[in-house]
């Protein structure tokens, strides 16, 4: 994959090459480019940046970081779309809701984003009949996981 890295007061975001949503992401029909934005300092969050507007952009994250189990269904017509035989083609995420408590940061599992490695057509799809929740919380499965690689290092360690 095709990367730039760009300079800004003294952070390091690296670029992704385009990729193409051919339908946009939901309610931003309008906005078929975008690059994923990967600011070192913000990990393990990236940002979905419209190539048109860069005044557009949301915050992602790989669901994997919170929740090991995630594992969306993708339809017939959405393999069609992204031009894939199965999710192992794929890179998975989530959008991202950052609200002022920030103690109630949320994940939109319903809907992730996904993106064809190889070709980097993107879609957002929308699961049906799967149980996963738009805001889901993800705050405290994100500590449990750093506390526990934390202790499993130190276990390796001695």
């Amino acid at each position: 994959m095709k990367t730039s890295v760009v300079q800004e007061e003294s952070a390091v975001r690296v670029k992704s090459t385009s990729m193409f949503f051919p339908e946009g992401i939901i309610g931003f029909s309008e906005h078929k480019e975008f690059e994923i934005i990967n600011d070192k300092s913000k990990e393990p969050f990236v940002w979905l940046e419209s190539v048109r507007d860069n005044s557009l952009a949301f915050i992602l994250i790989d669901p994997k970081e919170f929740q090991q189990d995630y594992n969306p269904i993708l339809s017939s017509e959405d393999k069609m779309a992204l031009q894939v035989n199965d999710l192992s083609e794929c890179s998975i995420y989530t959008l991202v809701c950052v609200p002022k408590d920030s103690d109630e940061i949320s994940a939109n599992l319903l809907a992730p984003i996904i993106i064809n490695k190889n070709n980097k057509i993107g879609k957002q799809i929308i699961l049906h009949e799967q149980d996963y929740s738009v805001q889901h919380l993800i705050l405290e499965q994100m500590l449990r996981k750093i506390e526990e690689t934390d202790v499993s290092s130190f276990a390796q360690t001695k």
